[in-house]
């Protein structure tokens, strides 16, 4: 049965759930054949380098002492060749995005966790830090509600941090990356009104290279449906596959907290 803990923090402007898929969930994503009704396909955009512009980091890296644990925590988000770079990057059509991360070990309330959203002025449009309760290792979801519209165009640097020390802020492991900001034109608009399934919508995103929503679909439909569909699962595993990160794809699912 999944357990539900709830915790307020005064720093949070919003609404902010963690959904963890963990190893001591009662169902599994088991890896399978992915067959024409499960089948997704991530298209990835083209972009064009910006000079001066950060590359992002999508794994922690290396750490010493009580931050070693996490040193592989992952953001679920592409690297795109851009150049001479690998850019950790992707695009969103949502005003309220979620983002998806591994985390290696359990995180307790006396790991504090960061996450802020700059915009390319490094104005902050979303910024908050709080002491989560104990939770498993696993992936799980970060849905945010910026304090300002996301303007189509326009790109957004983020950073998960994990402040595994704190009396040593500086050690904190991160992972930093960046979101473009897209529109749902009225043609979209219609193809996505004729998705009947949360799979048909996700491999909609995915053809249009809207790696975020596309995640997104698939992630919140393993989360919420107590039946758990393998096409689903499938799906899932599968778009991971098609950005690296199959590694981080096969756990079970639980969810840990949600914040008011």
């Amino acid at each position: 049965m999944k357990k539900v803990l709830w915790f307020h923090t005064t720093t949070l402007i919003s609404a902010l759930t963690l959904s963890i898929f963990n190893p001591s969930g009662n169902w599994q994503v088991q890896a399978q054949t992915v067959t024409s009704t499960n089948k997704i396909t991530y298209v990835a955009p083209r972009r064009q380098e910006k000079p001066g512009e950060p590359t992002g980091r999508r794994r922690g890296g290396g750490s010493r002492g009580s931050c070693k644990q996490y040193e592989t925590l992952t953001a679920l988000v592409p690297i795109n060749k851009i150049g001479n770079k690998d850019l950790v990057w992707g695009q969103s059509a949502s005003q309220t995005p979620t983002f998806w991360f591994f985390v290696p070990d359990k995180l307790t309330p006396k790991v504090p966790v960061e996450f802020v959203i700059q915009d390319e002025a490094d104005n902050y449009v979303y910024h908050t830090k709080f002491n989560p309760p104990e939770t498993q290792s696993g992936i799980f979801s970060l849905p945010v509600q910026p304090t300002k519209p996301l303007v189509a165009g326009k790109s957004y640097r983020w950073t998960f941090s994990i402040y595994c020390d704190p009396d040593k802020p500086s050690s904190a492991v991160y992972v930093q990356g960046s979101m473009t900001q897209v529109a749902i034109n009225p043609s979209w608009q219609q193809q996505l009104a004729a998705a009947k399934t949360p799979l048909e919508k996700a491999s909609f995103f995915a053809e249009q290279g809207v790696w975020y929503d596309a995640l997104t679909s698939l992630g919140e439909s393993l989360q919420n449906t107590k039946q758990k569909d393998p096409n689903i699962a499938s799906a899932w595993i599968e778009l991971l596959k098609q950005v690296d990160l199959s590694q981080v794809g096969t756990d079970a699912i639980a969810s840990c907290c949600i914040s008011k």
